[in-house]
């Protein structure tokens, strides 16, 4: 069963929100500070919460708008601040039917609302057709569905009393039926199958240390959401209450550790702000005055930097860092819960602008995947550009609260805002230079790589895979600050290296850093075998002193050359001065058909190999 919309009325900021449409995976609401996304994540909660420290009820005196509350104080027990729709899964049907028969479903959606001070579910509409329903029981009775089974309960009940001499299975199910309601029956298996939902914010966090024995011998709803979520991770340790005297350290310390190792190396996967620390779990005894020989068990939560090689106590790290590590303890205690719907606040707040990247790739790699989630935000790294369609605007509109909108674009514009800067950074990668980059050094590089991928490809050879952006960064120099600022893009960028004697100290440097992979960085003397090379060495020398000729640049013969170096360097020095080296690929790219077709077939060779190996490092 999943949600398809939500409706919140009546609770606090909130008079009407309207009906607004749930993702099947991941929903993002998004609105100003003090719009009132918190109220509507609060009443989706509330329907049917799963324990978080946080209220579970719907209080009038608490929750009810103080602006109408004693004009409606008479009414408000009839009121729903929450109504949800939901679609149900053919595990739903099956589960229905196989009590009432096949067919007996009256609708694949059902909606259900929760009212102030009441824990009940109330259902709007039938969940079931009355006649299939009694017919499928009075055949199941091994009675005549054509004789018994009428349109209504009560037809079939007097049907069923109706004859003189009635069969004892007759009046059997006449009897039982009078005692049932067979609407309440099918509401109730769908009951217990709606999703639990699972709530989280920044007042969930874990605090550096916390009494073991109040996580124990609290009730859960009379503990802070960050002391219910230390018991999360106290219970994803293992560690029943005996095993913290002093005597069970090991088993306790083993415990722990295999919690604290299996949290950190989630976390992992997906931060990647500092990859140096961990998290130890531990337990401090404290003395208590009244009792000297029993000491109180604490849980200290610490965070290790492998760096600095020091452990600091968790409310001493960043929020960030807590924030993730706290929600994965608090997910881990419902890990085998089926689908359900979690609702994480503001999640991004105190992340840098890679970590909520990184939250939010996790978000969908690992929670949207199997349970529904809704989220509120005003950051624009928290925003999806390319699912714009999963955004719900939320604004306080005066003198009608706050209120939810599917259609984004008819929002203020300050409401719009982080979907435009979202929209416009996703805009500026992809049209100006694309997912997949290939820097190179300047023009002329552009124009080989285009005119020999269309020749090798004529050749059937292996070409430039036309998901490659070329771009063109003005100097070998340049390159290390082009990829500091893709790389914090998340592209995907590869470079060809045009390589001289003593190569370059910066993009050494720049792989050293990690700002490059290693094998992201081509250098052409891998393609010539050479100590040095542009990409002009991967044509012939003769081939190349033509081009120069016929595009105009000066006539050098091979007799000229130095005989050794690279090529452009060898002509230079032939003619006297440097020449633009954009004019001969220019030429080549415009009107050098013949000197196409003199290209040998060591060159295609060169550009094939060339050109696999840049390919190879596209993703996916």
């Amino acid at each position: 069963m999943r949600v398809t919309k939500a409706q919140v009325v009546k609770y606090k900021s909130v008079t009407d929100s309207g009906e607004f449409l749930v993702d099947d995976h991941l929903t993002a609401l998004v609105g100003k500070n003090e719009a009132g996304k918190t109220a509507v994540l609060e009443a989706i909660y509330r329907f049917n919460p799963l324990p978080s420290g946080h209220p579970t009820t719907f209080e009038p005196l608490r929750d009810y708008p103080r602006s109408s509350y004693s004009r409606d104080k008479g009414t408000i027990s009839s009121v729903e601040p929450i109504e949800l729709t939901f679609a149900l899964d053919p595990g739903d049907v099956a589960a229905v039917e196989a009590k009432f028969g096949k067919g007996s479903v009256t609708d694949t959606h059902v909606k259900v609302a929760r009212r102030y001070g009441s824990a009940t579910k109330w259902w709007s509409g039938p969940v079931i057709a009355e006649a299939t329903a009694v017919g499928h029981l009075v055949e199941k009775a091994g009675l005549d569905r054509g004789k018994y089974a009428k349109r209504t309960l009560a037809e079939t009940i007097n049907a069923l009393r109706a004859e003189e001499e009635p069969p004892t299975a007759a009046t059997t199910l006449a009897d039982d039926l009078e005692e049932r309601d067979l609407g309440a029956e099918a509401r109730g298996i769908l009951a217990r199958r709606l999703p639990k939902v699972q709530y989280f914010d920044e007042y969930s966090v874990l605090p550096g240390s916390v009494s073991i024995e109040r996580l124990q011998n609290t009730d859960e709803d009379e503990l802070t959401p960050g002391e219910r979520t230390a018991l999360a991770l106290l219970r994803l340790a293992g560690v029943a209450s005996e095993e913290f005297a002093e005597a069970d350290y090991e088993a306790r310390k083993a415990s722990l550790e295999a919690a604290a190792n299996q949290l950190t190396d989630e976390l992992f996967e997906y931060w990647t702000q500092n990859q140096d620390l961990s998290v130890e779990l531990d337990i401090e005894s404290r003395p208590v005055p009244h009792r000297p020989n029993q000491p109180e068990p604490w849980l200290q939560i610490r965070v290790r930097n492998a760096t600095h090689r020091v452990t600091l106590n968790m409310a001493e790290r960043s929020k960030g860092f807590i924030w993730f590590f706290s929600f994965l303890a608090a997910f881990s205690e419902y890990a085998e819960e089926a689908r359900r719907v979690i609702l994480l606040d503001e999640p991004g707040l105190n992340l840098h602008a890679k970590a909520q990247s990184d939250l939010l790739r996790y978000i969908d790699d690992r929670l949207a995947r199997d349970h529904q989630v809704i989220y509120t935000t005003h950051s624009l790294f928290m925003i999806q550009p390319r699912h714009l369609e999963r955004c719900r605007t939320v604004e306080d509109i005066p003198r009608q609260g706050t209120q939810v909108s599917n259609d984004v674009w008819a929002a203020r514009p300050e409401t719009v805002f982080p979907l435009l800067g979202a929209l416009g950074v996703d805009m500026s990668q992809a049209l100006i230079v694309g997912p997949d980059q290939l820097a190179v050094e300047g023009p002329a590089d552009v124009a080989y790589l285009t005119v020999m991928s269309d020749l090798v490809r004529e050749k059937g050879k292996t070409p430039l895979d036309p998901r490659w952006t070329i771009t063109p960064v003005g100097g070998l120099d340049k390159i290390p600050t082009f990829i500091a600022l893709l790389g914090a893009s998340d592209l995907n960028v590869a470079v060809i290296m045009d390589v001289a004697a003593g190569g370059n100290q910066k993009i050494t440097n720049m792989v050293q850093r990690g700002l490059l992979p290693k094998d992201h960085l081509i250098p052409l003397t891998d393609i010539t075998e050479t100590s040095e090379a542009d990409i002009e060495d991967l044509f012939e020398p003769g081939w190349y002193l033509k081009l120069l000729k016929e595009s105009k640049v000066g006539a050098v013969t091979k007799s000229k050359l130095t005989g050794g170096g690279r090529i452009v360097k060898q002509a230079e020095a032939a003619l006297g001065s440097r020449f633009d080296h954009y004019q001969p690929a220019s030429y080549l790219m415009r009107s050098a058909t013949a000197l196409r077709n003199e290209v040998d077939d060591a060159v295609i060779d060169r550009f094939s190999q060339l050109f696999t190996r840049i390919n190879s490092l596209l993703r996916g």
